[in-house]
């Protein structure tokens, strides 16, 4: 059965969450993302843009293949209907479950979705590792402080921009990744209504 969320505000809707993983399905979930950290509105609520920083595509559509390729990653989006409006990649690593490619559309950002989107993401990958770990531009200091809000917080490691694996390119000198973790006690049970898998 799938988990479902339903979100405050005007834009109020229910949302279906779902592990993708058909490659002929992409291309709306690749606007998704690319929407979410380039485009050019700066609403009230926007807190992933990272188009004053960067310049280009935040995701191909071969990265995005890759990544549901990927046997150590899930891609879970949240569907209204057909329509995806929010993803989050889950990756498991040696030390850590990371979250990645994290986005939610403009015009929701700031009602929510991308709150019980990060919390679904958690309990989903809980039986996995204690440990939870983002990597961030630096500069995008309202995304960092929506992770702290959430208990991330700085590991002290940073990580060089990866210039030239199809994330864009930097506007600003000296950008950087800051990485954020969040510790929690193991505990059983996995996550509240298994993503469905599309």
């Amino acid at each position: 059965m799938a988990e479902t969320t339903v979100m405050s505000g005007s834009a109020s809707q229910e949302l279906e969450y779902r592990v993708h993983r058909d490659p002929a399905a992409l291309e709306d979930i690749r606007g998704l993302i690319n929407a979410a950290y380039r485009g050019k509105d700066d609403g009230a609520g926007r807190w992933t843009t990272e188009q004053h920083l960067v310049d280009g595509e935040r995701i191909t559509a071969r990265a995005l293949v890759q990544l549901i390729q990927q046997n150590d990653s899930d891609l879970i989006v949240g569907f209204a209907g057909d329509r995806p409006r929010c993803c989050i990649a889950v990756k498991r690593l040696a030390d850590a479950v990371e979250f990645g490619t994290y986005a939610v559309a403009p015009e929701l950002q700031g009602q929510g979705c991308g709150k019980a989107l990060l919390q679904y993401a958690e309990a989903y990958a809980r039986d996995w590792h204690h440990r939870f770990q983002v990597c961030v531009v630096s500069q995008n200091t309202a995304l960092i402080d929506f992770y702290r809000r959430r208990g991330y917080r700085p590991s002290g490691d940073r990580l060089p921009y990866p210039v030239g694996q199809g994330v864009g390119t930097p506007k600003v000198a000296a950008l950087t990744l800051t990485v954020l973790v969040k510790e929690r006690q193991p505990a059983g049970g996995g996550a509240t209504g298994a993503a469905v898998v599309a």
